[in-house]
C-alpha cells in the first residue's frame, strides 16, 4: 500500500457552459447589461480555480492522517512566569520579613511590592511638602524677626524725641503742682499734656520689655558658650574632668594665679557672668600668654641634674640672707617639677618665682 495518496488529475478546460438570461421586452439599464456581459468571465475563473482548491485540500488531509508526525516536535509555548525576574523585598523591612516574602506566590510578592512603592512614593511626596513648609514658616519668622529688630532698634530714638518734644513744649511742667496749675488754668493744654505723658509710657514700657528679652537673649547664649568651652577645656586639661581634682584646681587659680595677675574680686565676677568683655591686649592677658611661654619652655628642657643646694657657711650668731628661704623653695619645687612633670608642679613653681622675684 503505498503512504502517498493518489493525485486528481487535472482536468483539461472545457466549453464553458453558459445560457444567457432570457431577454425581457422590457428595455435593460446599463449595470444589468454589464453584470450580463461579466458572467461568463467569472465562471471561467472559478473553473480555472478548482483543481488548486483540491489539491490542498488533499494535503490537509494527509498531514492529519499521517502515524509518524512526532508531537514532540511541535513547538512549545514557554510559560511567561519562568522568564520574570525575581521580585525583590522592601529594603526597610527586617530579615525575617524578607525572607517571608521570598515564600509568598508571586501574585502576592507583585501586590506587596505595587503597595511598598506607592507607600513610599506618597512618604516622600509629605516629606517634600513638610520640607517646603518649613522652608516657608523659617523665612516668614526670619522676615519677622527682622521686623522686630527694627522696630526695637527704633524704641531709643522716638523716646529721645519725646523727651526733645517734652522739653520744648512742656518745659515749665516740672512737678504735680505744675500739673495742678496746668489743668485749673489751662484745661485744652492739659490735655495735650496728658496724651504726651501717655504716648512717654508706652514707648519706655516698650524699651524696657525689648531690653529685657536681649538681656535674656544674652544670657542664654552665654550660658550655651560657658557650656561648651568648659567641655572643650575638660578634653585638654584632665584635671578638670575629675570630680575631685576640679573644683581644686579652680580653687587654686582663682585664689592664688587670678590675683596674682592683678585681677579683683568683683571683676572676676561680672567676667564669670559675661557682664564684663576681656581684650586679648589686657596686660594681665598678655602676662599670662608669657607665663605659659615659660611653662612650655620648662616641660620641654631636658632633665639635668640639679646640685644639692650647700647653705653658705655662717658665723655664728649671723642671720641668714634675705630670700634664702624662697630660693630654696623654689630650687625644691624645681626638683620636684622635673621628676613629675605635673601642671599643678609646674603652676607652682610659677607662683613661687613670682613671689621671689
Amino acid at each position: 500500500m503505498s503512504d502517498t495518496a493518489p493525485v486528481a488529475q487535472e482536468a483539461a478546460p472545457g466549453p464553458i457552459d453558459y445560457q444567457p438570461p432570457a431577454l425581457s421586452q422590457e428595455a435593460l439599464s446599463l449595470d444589468d447589461a454589464m453584470r450580463i456581459f461579466a458572467e461568463p468571465e467569472k465562471k471561467k475563473e472559478e473553473q480555472a480555480e478548482a483543481p488548486e482548491k483540491a489539491a490542498e485540500l488533499q494535503e490537509s488531509a494527509q498531514a492529519d492522517s499521517d502515524p509518524e508526525t512526532d508531537p514532540a516536535d511541535t513547538p512549545k509555548v514557554d510559560d511567561p512566569a519562568e522568564e520574570l525576574p525575581p521580585i525583590d523585598p522592601p529594603r526597610s523591612w527586617t530579615q525575617a520579613e524578607k525572607e517571608r516574602f521570598q515564600s509568598l506566590p508571586r501574585e502576592t510578592q507583585e501586590y506587596l511590592h505595587t503597595r511598598e512603592q506607592e507607600r513610599d512614593r506618597d512618604f516622600r511626596t509629605r516629606q517634600n511638602e513638610l520640607a517646603e513648609q518649613r522652608k516657608a514658616v523659617q523665612a516668614e519668622l526670619e522676615a519677622a524677626e527682622k521686623v522686630r529688630q527694627q522696630y526695637e532698634a527704633q524704641l531709643p530714638a522716638l523716646m529721645q524725641s519725646l523727651q526733645d518734644a517734652q522739653q520744648s513744649a512742656f518745659a515749665d511742667i516740672r512737678n504735680v503742682d505744675d500739673v495742678t496749675r496746668l489743668a485749673n488754668e489751662d484745661p485744652f493744654r492739659y490735655l495735650q499734656w496728658q496724651a504726651h505723658q501717655t504716648k512717654l509710657q508706652a514707648v519706655h514700657a516698650e524699651l524696657q520689655r525689648a531690653n529685657g528679652e536681649k538681656s535674656k537673649a544674652e544670657q542664654s547664649q552665654w550660658a550655651e558658650h560657658v557650656q561648651k568651652e568648659n567641655s572643650l577645656a575638660s578634653e585638654l586639661i584632665p584635671e578638670l574632668a575629675d570630680k575631685v581634682k576640679g573644683p581644686a584646681f579652680q580653687q587654686r587659680v582663682v585664689s592664688e594665679l587670678l590675683p596674682d595677675l592683678g585681677f579683683k574680686e568683683g571683676e572676676l565676677a561680672d567676667l564669670a557672668q559675661g557682664k564684663v568683655k576681656l581684650s586679648i591686649y589686657d596686660h594681665r592677658i598678655q602676662r599670662l600668654l608669657a607665663d605659659s611661654l615659660k611653662l612650655r619652655d620648662i616641660l620641654k628642657a631636658k632633665a639635668v641634674a640639679v646640685p644639692k643646694a650647700v647653705p653658705p657657711v655662717q658665723k655664728p650668731g649671723a642671720a641668714p640672707p634675705r630670700g634664702a628661704a624662697q630660693a630654696q623653695s623654689v630650687q625644691a619645687l624645681n626638683q620636684k617639677l622635673s621628676a613629675s612633670g605635673t601642671i599643678d608642679d609646674a603652676l607652682a613653681l610659677l607662683v613661687a618665682q613670682r613671689k621671689a622675684s
